[in-house]
């Protein structure tokens, strides 16, 4: 069994704005990085033997916030990047028509795919440890979803995380 604790990365600048984040690197604002210390004291109990998270900036930083002064193994990967929205990338969220994604976006299909060689990978390098899990919003739904064998098409079934919200969960 693995132990996983799925966590969002606290609030950016650009949540704020209301853009198609995606793949860009995200800069926390102060009400998120004060997430990620909060973040911090809620798992100060909880030992955690490693990390795993999402290798971009606004997941690294709430990572370094909320581990500060803890010294554990810790792998950033590719894998747990939010879904790359592709030409809306940057973009307001109101200014496309959200029922046509373009052609050069990740799909909820391929970022559900994504998250199931994640869970993959898990099971095979951290078996009956305490893992912290830090992404994002979209890829953290789809990691839930496949641990608990939801399929794609309900996806919508699986609650939003907030910034910095944990969620404790086994994984057999």
């Amino acid at each position: 069994m693995i132990d996983l604790y799925i966590v969002r990365h606290g609030q950016t600048e650009e949540n704020v704005a209301r853009i198609f984040q995606g793949q860009l690197p995200g800069h926390l604002t102060e009400e998120g990085k004060r997430q990620a210390v909060e973040l911090g004291k809620e798992l100060a109990d909880v030992n955690i033997d490693a990390i795993l998270s999402s290798d971009l900036q606004r997941v690294v930083d709430t990572v370094e916030l909320a581990m500060k002064g803890r010294n554990l193994p810790w792998v950033k990967t590719p894998m747990l990047r939010e879904i790359d929205w592709g030409s809306w990338t940057g973009l307001p969220l109101d200014s496309v028509d959200r029922t046509q994604i373009p052609a050069d976006a990740e799909t909820k299909e391929m970022l559900y795919a994504r998250a199931g060689k994640c869970v993959e990978y898990i099971r095979e390098h951290y078996q009956g440890k305490r893992l912290l899990v830090v992404a994002h919003g979209l890829i953290n739904r789809s990691l839930r979803a496949q641990i608990a064998h939801v399929p794609v098409d309900e996806l919508v079934s699986i609650p939003h995380m907030k910034n910095c919200e944990v969620i404790h969960l086994a994984l057999e």
